[in-house]
């Protein structure tokens, strides 16, 4: 099957308005035309976390670098896919999850060593790491979509769906929260609140599939979990129906008239659809 990437990334219309930096970020890297790795991000932009936007960016190049490592070890073969997807079945939500954040804290101490800031030394003159984290908080959505099957990841918020003309699903089921709060990549235990998931596609039919990961900005802005659907539908509707270039071509102006007339918040969506019969 055939693969299309779209991927678009705006600030949101409150941050337009208030002079503040994009949070959201994305990254995509093609290994080959069976292997594609996907990652987004969103910084939570309080004022706790004044560096956020820098977090978001450490976030999908981890995720991006780290799964890049395992393929490398593994091998991107039909025995070294089948060995990796062994280990991120057992592993992906724990060994794979440390990985991640321990990755992740190192980069963020590279990014702090550059730019100290004041208020982050304890009483004997050290470090106080876990306040340095904080500075660069974010969340982490990430995609290993292969041939034979697909590896989903996240920590905090945002959404990764499956979408058929059959309909939306879901891939993982992050844990929900009331408001504004979210499980973060800078907490000291953040591997313990990823959660992971692997599909198959062995034997998947030809018929077309789009796979689609976005920040929270994009569903927020819908007043209903059926509406946020209808749209990642129409998304997909309108890729098989007017081709990958013309959606890509208008995205970014779409995603800012949802954030217009939604929650105000960054939106970043990235889709991976595969051309099957119509």
């Amino acid at each position: 099957m055939k693969r299309y990437l779209c991927d678009g990334i705006v600030k949101g219309a409150t941050h337009q308005r208030n002079g503040l930096p994009c949070q959201d970020s994305k990254k995509i890297v093609e290994i080959s035309d069976d292997i594609v790795i996907i990652a987004v991000a969103d910084g939570h932009g309080s004022e706790k976390c004044p560096r956020s936007d820098r977090g978001s960016t450490i976030a999908v190049n981890t995720f991006c670098e780290v799964m890049k490592n395992y393929l490398q070890s593994y091998g991107s073969d039909e025995n070294g896919l089948s060995n990796l997807i062994t280990f991120l079945n057992r592993e992906g939500d724990m060994r794979f999850a440390q990985d991640i954040c321990e990755e992740w804290q190192a980069r963020v101490k590279q990014s702090y060593y550059k730019n100290k800031e004041e208020g982050m030394l304890d009483d004997d003159g050290n470090i106080k790491w876990s306040s340095v984290f904080s500075l660069y908080g974010t969340t982490l959505l990430g995609m290993l979509i292969t041939n034979t099957f697909v590896f989903s990841f996240q920590i905090g918020d945002g959404d990764i769906n499956l979408v058929t003309k059959d309909g939306v699903f879901a891939l993982v089921e992050p844990e929900k929260f009331l408001g504004t709060e979210t499980h973060s990549l800078s907490k000291p235990d953040a591997w313990r609140k990823a959660v992971a998931s692997i599909r198959r596609r062995d034997g998947e039919d030809e018929e077309s599939c789009m796979y689609m990961l976005s920040t929270d900005g994009f569903a927020n802005s819908y007043t209903s979990d059926v509406e946020f659907q209808k749209t990642c539908s129409d998304y997909f509707g309108m890729i098989r129906e007017h081709g990958a270039e013309t959606v890509q071509a208008n995205l970014k102006k779409w995603l800012t008239e949802t954030s217009e007339l939604g929650c105000g918040d960054d939106i970043t969506v990235v889709m991976a659809y595969f051309e099957g019969e119509q």
